[in-house]
């Protein structure tokens, strides 16, 4: 049996719903003719994730011609993060490339995307470049990659291209959950991976067209808010929840002081002054939320040693190490 990094590359096609087999099959057909072409060995993991029976039926179709071809099946849908983490622990390259199950953007990018990594780039992202779906599709990804670049501070243009390229390694050091799986980047730029993002010809779209439903917009928003405080706040809690903590107790104080101000001098009195009971919340939610980052400190310290938050590039000189 061959051993992980015996063969170069490893493409991983993730299908998550019962979806069009002819559009599979043009996939299939054109990354056999890249991958031969490039003469570089490799294998291809289809992961049925829960895509069903007669999307299984033709990976195994496309098997019997190009027994480089596996498939990994789901009993149901459990998502793309656990499909990856699942595909990526059962192929052996040095190169993982990991692709939708349609031709998004031009199969040629292939080539084009392992010279960057035999450069010694770690990730090589894609942007769909000129885009070819429709005009609302285009303004909600620019919208949701500028408000991440914004909150993230990172330059990636595309995070919702499924087209992307790494060393075997950044998956084996970033854990992924949930939807996480379209930060890949950010989190391996955050890890000091060296990320690189190549425009290649956009050819299709199957995805969600129109306009999303809103409780999708909530989650987007809510897995962009996850991933600020991954990249700002994971080894300084404190920072996050101190600051949110005296901004609550602040705003309680003042309240109080007024309320104060308002019986001593104005001779007023208080019974009917909601605002005492809502500063005096403010005042115990600031302490509870601040408690909170303390002892998320607290855990950071005691655990600091297994945390390891960065990547080493290499070590000249030392003889006992890698």
């Amino acid at each position: 049996m061959l051993k992980t990094g015996s063969v170069d590359i490893s493409v991983i096609i993730i299908c998550s719903e019962p979806r069009r087999t002819a559009l599979f099959k043009e996939l299939m057909v054109s990354f056999r003719q890249v991958l031969e072409r490039m003469g570089r060995s490799h294998e291809v993991l289809v992961v049925d994730d829960g895509a069903g029976a007669t999307f299984a039926q033709a990976v195994l179709e496309v098997r019997e011609t190009w027994p480089a071809v596996s498939l990994l099946r789901f009993r149901r849908t459990f998502g793309t993060s656990v499909a990856l983490d699942a595909a990526v622990e059962r192929t052996r390259g040095r190169y993982v490339i990991v692709s939708t199950w349609y031709l998004q953007v031009d199969p040629e990018g292939l080539t084009e995307m392992v010279r960057r990594l035999d450069e010694g780039m770690d990730y090589v992202a894609v942007r769909r470049e000129p885009r070819c779906d429709g005009t609302l599709g285009r303004i909600q990804s620019w919208l949701f990659n500028a408000y991440t670049r914004r909150l993230t501070g990172m330059d990636v243009r595309d995070l919702n291209c499924a087209f992307r390229a790494f060393r075997r390694e950044v998956l084996e050091e970033i854990a992924l959950h949930g939807d996480l799986f379209r930060f890949l980047s950010i989190l391996a730029l955050r890890r000091g991976f060296r990320v690189v993002e190549i425009p290649l010809r956009h050819l299709r779209e199957e995805g969600t067209k129109g306009v999303i439903h809103p409780g999708l917009y909530v989650r987007r928003f809510l897995d962009i808010l996850s991933l600020f405080f991954l990249v700002k706040f994971t080894n300084k809690p404190l920072r996050f929840f101190g600051l949110a903590g005296l901004s609550f107790a602040g705003i309680g104080s003042v309240i109080c002081v007024w309320m104060a101000w308002l019986r001593i001098f104005d001779d007023k009195g208080l019974a009917e002054k909601p605002l005492l009971i809502l500063g005096l919340f403010l005042i115990i939610l600031g302490f509870i939320i601040g408690s909170i980052g303390l002892i998320g400190e607290i855990i950071i310290f005691t655990q600091g040693r297994s945390l390891r938050d960065y990547h080493i590039d290499e070590v000249i000189g030392r003889e006992d190490e890698a």
